[in-house]
Parts: C-alpha cells; structure tokens; sequence
C-alpha cells in the first residue's frame, strides 16, 4: 500500500463535512495530518469555509482524519453517513467511464481496471458466484480503529454508485461485515434493505447477477471507449515513473489538467519551498518543466487521437486560454500543428489497406 499516494480534497471534504454536521472540532479532525483550515478553530458548517485551499491529500493524511473522527465520535455508523454523500462526478473522469458502461458489470469492471483513480483506501477484489457477484474490501491494510468507518463509506458508496448507474434503487442481496465496533445487524439492514450478517469472516456486497447485467440507461459506447483510453492514459502516464517527488508532482498535475499550474503552486501543495521542489526533483533526474510537459502533452495526444473534440476545446481541457497557445506548445513537443497530428493519426489504420490495394498481391507474396 503506498500511503504517500496523492489524491484530491474528495474523501476529506466528505470526513470534514459528516464530522461539522455533528458539531465536532474540525481542527482537532487534522490533528498531527500536517493539514489545517483558516476556519478550522470554529465548528458546524463555517469550519470548513477554507476547504477547497487544501487540493490534494495523501492517502496516510487521509487515514489520520478518519481516525481522529471515529476517536472524537466512536459510535458506529459514522461511515454510512460518509459513503452517502459520493455520486458519481467525486470520481471524475472514472466516473464518466462508469455512466457510460453497458452494464452495471462493465461498469464495475473499469473501476478494476483503473484502480488508481477510484477513491477507494482499501483493496478490492471482485469473486463470480453462481448469484452475481461478490466484491470485497480488505480491510487488513488498516489499523484496526479506522475499519468500521472506512468499510461503511466504502459499502454505502457502492450503494450509491450502483443506484445512480442504475437510475433506480441498488439493493444488494447481501452484506457481510466483519470489523470491530459495528452496529447492529437491524442498523445495517434498515440501511442497505438487504440480509446483513455483521459476524461474517469478510466484508463484502453480493451483487445480483439481474443487476448486473442489467443495460444501463446511459450508455454510451464511443463516450466509454474514450473515457477509459483517457483513464489508461493517466494510469499508464506514471508507470515508468519510480521516484516519489516527481510521482506525486505527476499525480497532482494529471488531476488538475484543467488549467496550467506554476512550480511555485505545486510546492505549496506539496508543502515545500519552490527551490526545494526544483532541488529534490533535480536528485530524482527530473525536473518540473519536463513533468508538466509530459502530463499535458499525453493528455494532448489521448485527446487528438479519441475524441472528436474541436481543438479550442481540447485546449481550454488543458489550460490553454485559446487554441493558438495550445498549437504552439504542442507543436514544440511533437515537430507537428495538432491538427496535422491528428489526420496522420487518423490515417494510419488506413496504411496496409492502401498500400495493398496499391500492389495488389504484394501480401501474399510476403507470406509465400
């Protein structure tokens, strides 16, 4: 489990706002994260006022507030109340992917490919049964304090999600939790609708197999097919990258593509000074231009190549204030204007058929 991971403020602003609704100290849920709000001294909703200055947290970050929520609120069902606030736009571009799945099977099945860009803390696995299919969480990556919280969100999310694929209530057929601290079997079951065993040896959803095969009203094929390339773009844009400054500067710009961030910003995400930031990068191998370049030159290409998309509008995805900006930078990075890019991209599927139809015969002379 790689607690540095970096994420967007989505997981946080969700603790934050169950913890003010319950009239708890917003400050005292970041104790010892590293994190703070200017509003953070006061409580209920004006706490969290100052949230959106904190754009991005690690995953340990994230671990901290969730156990000092359940320290300052222990009673169970925090969780449910947490995990019901997710739709489908707090995963972002995952989230399109999911809408525009053929079913609710698909749709689970590119959250398994792209696992990176869920919002999930705890590692998923996903077992067929002859009813459907059971996803599980595996909590043992967790102190045993932060399990019941993080596996009522993550259960309630799924809820959530399904239902809103779905457009119409998601009931499971069944709930098995396994965490210290639970609540009542009658608790869980008034929430999910469905059996819950709270004595279980997992903690997992049965899914049924109607559910999931069921067409989803959304679907969308061309939209899916472009939402997962771009997934695996950002997914596979970091895979060579080992160093972990120059992973975290790539996680944090690849989620904030729409617009361009100077070094100084990131540091102040990251918490660094800016020539801290240049210095630690530099004994990496790297440097922030050549970061920043990359994640927007792939997004670039991923676009060109998968979308229809008007190249104003590609541009103003990337930060540019206009199409001619974007021309230039990507003309610097590829020797190419996009738009010459793009047709050459376009015609290469074409290349073996033209040159057959050119010299016809001259694949089966290849092969004799």
């Amino acid at each position: 489990m790689d607690w540095r991971q970096r994420r967007d403020n989505t997981n946080l602003r969700f603790l934050l706002e169950v913890a003010a609704q319950h009239g708890l100290d917003v400050s005292a849920c970041l104790s010892n994260t590293g994190l703070c709000l200017p509003g953070a001294g006061a409580r209920g909703e004006s706490a969290l006022a100052g949230i959106d200055a904190i754009e991005s947290v690690e995953l340990w970050q994230e671990l901290a507030v969730i156990r000092n929520l359940v320290a300052l609120h222990p009673a169970p069902g925090m969780g449910l109340q947490v995990g019901g606030r997710y739709h489908l736009t707090s995963l972002g571009l995952l989230g399109y992917a999911m809408l525009a799945s053929r079913t609710l099977r698909d749709a689970i099945d590119v959250t398994g490919r792209f696992r990176p860009l869920s919002l999930s803390i705890c590692p998923v696995a996903l077992e067929p049964r002859a009813e459907g299919l059971l996803m599980t969480l595996d909590e043992r990556v967790l102190p045993a304090d932060a399990r019941c919280l993080v596996v009522e969100r993550g259960m309630t999310a799924w809820q959530c999600l399904f239902s809103e694929l779905l457009q119409r209530p998601f009931v499971p057929l069944q709930v098995d939790l396994c965490v210290p601290g639970s609540a009542s079997p009658q608790v869980y079951a008034s929430h999910f609708r469905c059996p819950v065993d709270t004595r279980a040896q997992r903690n997992s959803m049965l899914i049924a197999r109607a559910d999931l095969e069921t067409p989803l009203p959304l679907a969308n094929t061309l939209t899916q097919r472009t939402c997962a390339s771009l997934c695996q773009h950002l997914c596979d844009s970091i895979e060579d990258i080992h160093a972990p400054l120059a992973r975290q500067v790539m996680h944090l710009l690849m989620g904030r593509s729409g617009r361009i961030h100077a070094a100084r910003e990131v540091a102040e995400h990251l918490g660094l000074s800016e020539r801290t930031l240049h210095r630690r990068l530099a004994v990496e191998g790297y440097s922030y231009r050549r970061l920043d370049e990359r994640v927007r030159r792939n997004l670039a290409e991923r676009l060109l190549s998968d979308s229809g998309l008007a190249l104003d509008s590609i541009a103003r995805q990337l930060g540019y204030a206009e199409a001619a900006s974007f021309s230039r930078a990507f003309k610097r990075w590829t020797g190419q204007a996009p738009d010459h890019w793009r047709r050459q991209r376009q015609a290469e599927p074409l290349e073996p058929l033209l040159q057959a139809l050119a010299h016809p015969g001259s694949g089966d002379r290849h092969r004799a």
